[in-house]
């Protein structure tokens, strides 16, 4: 049963609303509830709310401490001549420093492909950084075509590796690595990783297999194909380059991302405070940047794979910095937004997929996609019309223009959080009234439309809930209109403040949404990480973490002057829904 609910801008103009929104105490307007009871992934989370700043981003731990103060100072020594993040520092010290830590620290399940931790890691934000050291080496492998100073490499080693030449053990370079076999005539391939050199007698050849990627993690080959092993050059590079070598790498590349992130929820609230020369946004961005470039080569058909770690991403619109609870606040409210910040930048391929399926015409009958929904897309797609809204929409756009047209101009509509299915101008009454979409993740349907080679007929534009006051002007909307899309959102309440800012005094925002969707899949399920209510007719925004009054908090602030909440029988399946 949906939840229903609709509430009226407060008239009293924008000087009234902008002095509200600052001077409310924005800390106060989540209830922390611990999720302990809830078990699993929520009990984990209570104990995240109480970490220690020393401990996940201080890394003063006994027996540690020098450890972290070397890496860190040689990283931040590093990225003082080099703010590119581009120089062969960046192999060397994630060869012979990071990789060996971060496996030590983590591994890999063969079943999810993630790399996870049994234990409170410890220096979360070291980890951190190490893993986007190595995410940015094995990038930057990838665009160099694996050919250094006439060397190659693979991405893991191959199993025939010959007779050992040398061994040197410890922390060697992979240049010294190469120097070493180049002073030696018997030396015409070598393996390097963490552990050390090792030279080898035998030519790399076009038929090598490779070791498991749970053995040897962080060592490759390098081989060459002159000299006395030029023959081998006459039938190709060995057996990964033709079974998928690129692919590899954007393999290990997300692993080393998304490690990262799971690393993000143990120290963000520390981490930008701390010494550590990386950010909580910067690794947000760039997992979402991440996913932009995996899809422009499904989109383009580009065999390089054009992706480097951006050490200061544009923020853009992607991805809001603001939050309900203010940045000097560290209590278990901020964290856990914190939180639903990262997880929403690691659900963002379930949500993609999910667009990507419904509006691909081979995924007709498929049995994880729903036959409505699919026809909803499809028919969108050849006719341009979708019903994203119940039918009172007309109703309330008729009362905002009764109060509100002859001080705000033109008639409009916003269909906030669209997803790819940009609706048409509605039709009220003798008006045709233009609808703009906006939506998150615009910019990613964008290329879906491309890969499956759609011509669409209306693209939503990028902007999410979070963001409106960016991309529009104030007071812009006579109504604005959301459904089954605000419960993605990181912060709803933000969402909410958002959409009150561009909609007219005396407009509506009007929120329809499935009743609890979060809870079937635990709040787990892509970017559902909340669930809607109605309690006493008051709108309830909840997680098992956090729990908010919208209508008191609404009403009470003086946001709006008439708040509506009521459960409706479900309308159908008129529209997909994300």
């Amino acid at each position: 049963m949906p939840v229903q609910f609709s509430l009226r801008s407060n008239a009293r103009g924008p000087l009234a609303l902008i002095s509200l929104c600052r001077v409310l105490p924005a800390v106060d307007l989540y209830e922390y509830t611990d999720p302990v009871k809830f078990g699993g992934t929520w009990e984990r989370d209570s104990l995240l709310n109480k970490a220690r700043p020393e401990d996940e981003c201080g890394c003063k731990s006994p027996g540690q401490e020098e450890f972290w103060s070397g890496f860190l100072r040689q990283l931040k020594g590093n990225l003082s001549n080099d703010g590119d993040f581009q120089g062969p520092w960046v192999h060397e010290l994630c060869a012979t420093v990071a990789y060996p830590v971060i496996f030590s620290s983590a591994q890999l399940d063969p079943t999810t492909g993630h790399l996870a931790s049994s234990k409170s890691p410890g220096c979360s934000a070291g980890l951190v950084a190490m893993a986007a050291l190595c995410a940015q080496s094995i990038a930057l492998h990838s665009a160099s075509d694996s050919i250094l100073g006439g060397w190659h490499w693979t991405d893991r080693p191959v199993e025939n590796e010959g007779n050992a030449v040398s061994d040197v053990m410890g922390s060697v370079s992979v240049e010294g690595c190469l120097q070493l076999c180049q002073e030696r005539a018997d030396c015409v391939s070598l393996a390097h990783g963490p552990f050390g050199c090792h030279l080898k007698d035998r030519c790399v050849q076009h038929d090598d297999q490779f070791v498991s990627p749970l053995v040897a993690q962080g060592y490759r080959t390098y081989y060459r194909h002159d000299g006395p092993c030029a023959a081998a050059a006459e039938h190709g590079p060995p057996g990964l380059e033709s079974q998928g070598s690129a692919h590899a790498r954007v393999v290990e590349i997300r692993q080393l991302i998304d490690t990262a992130m799971r690393l993000l929820e143990h120290s963000a609230h520390c981490l930008d405070a701390s010494d550590w020369p990386i950010s909580v946004a910067e690794v947000i961005d760039n997992r979402i940047e991440f996913v932009a470039s995996i899809l422009h080569v499904q989109a383009h058909g580009t065999a390089q794979f054009d992706y480097r770690w951006f050490r200061r991403p544009p923020r853009g619109l992607l991805l809001p910095s603001d939050s309900s609870a203010p940045e000097t606040a560290h209590g278990p409210v901020r964290r856990t937004l914190d939180r639903f910040r990262i997880r929403w930048a690691l659900g963002l391929d379930s949500e993609v997929g999910f667009w990507h399926a419904l509006l691909d015409p081979a995924s007709k009958g498929a049995s994880d996609v729903d036959p409505a929904a699919w026809q909803t897309g499809n028919t969108w797609l050849e006719t341009g019309e979708v019903t994203w809204h119940y039918n009172d929409i007309c109703d309330f756009f008729a009362k905002a223009r009764a109060g509100s047209a002859s001080l705000h101009g033109s008639p409009r509509i916003l269909n906030a959080g669209s997803g790819p299915l940009a609706p048409a101008p509605i039709v009220c009454g003798s008006q045709t009234v233009p609808v703009t979409a906006s939506d998150g993740l615009a910019r990613f349907y964008m290329q879906v439309y491309d890969i499956l080679g759609h011509v669409p007929p209306a693209v939503p534009l990028q902007c999410p809930t979070e963001s409106l006051d960016q991309c529009f002007p104030k007071h812009h909307f006579d109504v604005v209109q959301m459904r089954n899309a605000l419960d993605h959102a990181g912060d709803p309440l933000l969402g909410i403040r958002r959409m009150l800012e561009v909609v007219r005094p005396g407009g509506w925002v009007l929120l329809r949404h499935a009743r609890n969707e979060g809870v079937p899949g635990g709040f787990q399920l892509g970017l559902h990480q909340w669930a809607f209510d109605v309690e006493n007719g008051h709108f309830i925004i909840w997680n098992p973490s956090l729990r908010a009054d919208a209508s008191a908090w609404l009403l009470n602030s003086g946001l709006a002057d008439k708040v509506m909440a009521e459960l409706r029988p479900h309308p159908g399946n008129e529209g997909a829904e994300g």
